[in-house]
């Protein structure tokens, strides 16, 4: 794995977006310095799991807020792949917290990694032109 470094192409353009993605990276971050410690602790796993799945829901309301102020043509679309997400990271969670094992959080971090980063650069910055200067 390996931690993920914000950068340039990963910014919308608009403040409350780009420090939410900011936190969301931190908190990967964190879970992947916990799946690459020495001893695995599912507890310390878990905690920071509740984190970023609390904060992702904040992020997608306040996204799909700003898309609603700003009349984001591709608003429906935008969100059916939000809530797809927190679908697959639903599951993913509940099997981790039925069976907590390594492999079961690894499978959730790379998961939810690989969809933020994609995500971020294919559709959160489409994004872009209508959000610059709304402050939310």
């Amino acid at each position: 794995m390996g931690a993920i470094t914000w950068r340039r192409q990963l910014s919308v353009g608009q403040p409350a977006i780009d420090e939410d993605h900011k936190h969301l990276i931190e908190y990967l971050n964190e879970l992947d310095a916990a799946l690459c410690a020495q001893r695995f602790q599912p507890v310390r796993v878990a905690k920071i799991l509740l984190k970023l799945l609390e904060y992702t829901k904040e992020h997608f309301a306040r996204e799909e807020r700003i898309m609603q102020i700003v009349h984001y043509p591709k608003f429906e679309e935008h969100v059916a792949m939000h809530r797809a997400a927190v679908q697959k990271v639903s599951e993913l969670s509940n099997r981790f917290s039925i069976e907590p094992t390594h492999e079961n959080a690894e499978k959730l971090y790379k998961f939810t990694a690989d969809w933020l980063v994609r995500h971020i650069i294919l559709m959160d910055t489409q994004l872009t032109p209508y959000v610059r200067g709304v402050w939310a």
